[in-house]
């Protein structure tokens, strides 16, 4: 077996179980809340002062989920690398630009949120800037600093989509099946983008119109799941 047969191999490895763990992540995930339930201020503080471990938890998974589909579109990229060098270049960045984006408000949700809890529940002179900085970081509200970064995330999805759609769509069926969730998925969120730049979009209606593209990306995980466990039996019995 020569080098670049070992690489493959391991790539393909590596994404088959990161889209095997981002399923179960997914799974897990159902059973942690992301944010506080809609009310004053005063009641959410309360529900996260009650609620703050199984809210880190929920963002420790989204964490474990982000980066294990970072795993699959990076595989998925690889197997256009030579056919569409250009593409997969620029795919790869999205990509890892994505990764950036995504990290960023789970980490703050995982590290700075409860200590602004913990400081808003108690008599300092910290507690007014804790409180503060909850709202802005307010993970509800689609314009917050906080989703912000998710959203550029999504975006850097749909450009990673659009980019690897064509080239993927000339492999096997289930790459092809892949290539039309990813093609689909990014048509639509830049669809989206531009409804929310143009003001055809509602704020209120971003986040359900976000939610219903991102199951778009089940799509794709599995039929790459399966792609790449054929990829691994085809070297297994070469």
């Amino acid at each position: 077996m020569t080098d670049s047969q070992t690489l493959n191999d391991t790539i393909n490895k590596a994404a088959f179980w990161s889209a095997v763990v981002l399923i179960l992540a997914g799974i897990l995930s159902v059973f942690f809340p992301l944010d506080a339930p809609e009310g004053p201020f005063a009641d959410r503080m309360m529900w996260y002062s009650s609620n703050v471990g199984a809210f880190v938890m929920g963002w420790v998974v989204q964490m474990i989920a982000m980066l294990t589909l970072a795993g699959v579109f990076a595989g998925t990229a690889w197997q256009v690398r030579e056919s569409h060098p250009v593409s997969t270049f620029v795919a790869g960045t999205a990509l890892l630009i994505s990764v950036v984006a995504f990290i960023i408000p789970k980490f703050i949700a995982i590290w700075s949120i409860p200590q602004i809890v913990t400081a808003s529940s108690t008599v300092s002179a910290n507690a007014a800037v804790a409180e503060q900085l909850l709202q802005l970081l307010n993970p509800s509200l689609p314009f917050s600093l906080f989703t912000s970064f998710d959203y550029l995330g999504f975006w850097m999805y749909g450009v990673f989509g659009l980019l690897v759609a064509r080239p993927l769509f000339r492999l096997t069926l289930s790459a092809k099946i892949a290539a039309v969730g990813l093609g689909l998925f990014g048509l639509l969120y830049h669809v989206l983008f531009a409804g929310v730049m143009t003001g055809s979009v509602a704020t209120a209606d971003i986040g359900p119109y976000a939610e219903s593209m991102g199951i778009l990306l089940l799509i794709p995980v599995i039929s790459m799941a399966v792609y790449f466990r054929m990829r691994l039996k085809e070297a297994s019995n070469a």
